[in-house]
């Protein structure tokens, strides 16, 4: 069976009126696309999480866009211009196709401990629960842009530069003095610990109990 675009088609049938509009994959990265109505190609806007694909389609880079659309934010991606359709239907059948939920993930969580800053003392990190049940934890400074994150053996590491600072030697553990057993990062820039927390589904809407 092939991986389903149907959202995809629909943006090709109808036009995004000029706008990006979000694409959830099956493996929970996020992409955006902005097409006119019929057009045989489509500009797209790629996660840093997502390797260019190995496609003369994708030669039309334009880092400038990227940068001027982002705003304060930091920039986590590429940009695209007129990538062929069947360039893009191929990116999206090989990350398994559309997800079933369309709906956007939620970081209001994470979006408040970077915004707010995660306090200190004893215990400065914070825990997130996220839709698929694995809990991480974080620490950041108030609008640092940058956050320090523990990821339990259940998350693969992203294959990015983002990560590269791993703390090695020490152990976190639980309130109740087990330890946990995972991976401490330091310094991820906030962009990249959201795609993360997207990749995931989100947070989980509840986020109490942790133990």
């Amino acid at each position: 069976m092939n991986a389903t675009t149907s959202h995809f088609e629909r943006f090709l049938t109808d036009g995004t009126d000029d706008v990006h509009y979000n694409l959830r994959l099956a493996d929970g990265q996020i992409i955006s696309i902005k097409a006119a109505s019929c057009a045989a190609t489509v500009d797209v806007y790629l996660p840093d999480e997502i390797a260019t694909p190995d496609s003369d389609g994708w030669q039309g880079e334009d880092p400038w866009e990227a940068w001027l659309t982002a705003g304060d934010a930091p920039v986590d991606g590429r940009y695209f211009y007129e990538v062929p359709v069947a360039d893009v239907r191929k990116l999206i059948e090989e990350h398994g196709g559309e997800h079933a939920d369309q709906s956007n993930p939620t970081t209001h969580c994470f979006d408040q401990m970077v915004a707010d800053g995660t306090g200190t003392g004893r215990r400065p990190m914070r825990r997130i629960r996220l839709a698929d049940g694995t809990v991480i934890a974080i620490k950041a400074d108030a609008g640092d842009g940058h956050a320090d994150v523990y990821l339990p053996e259940g998350i693969e590491v992203p294959d990015s530069d983002a990560w590269e600072f791993e703390e090695r030697e020490l152990q976190l553990k639980r309130l109740n003095g087990d330890p946990l057993i995972g991976r401490l990062f330091y310094e991820v820039p906030e962009a990249h610990v959201r795609a993360l927390i997207w990749k995931r589904g989100g947070e989980h809407a509840d986020q109490g109990n942790f133990s």
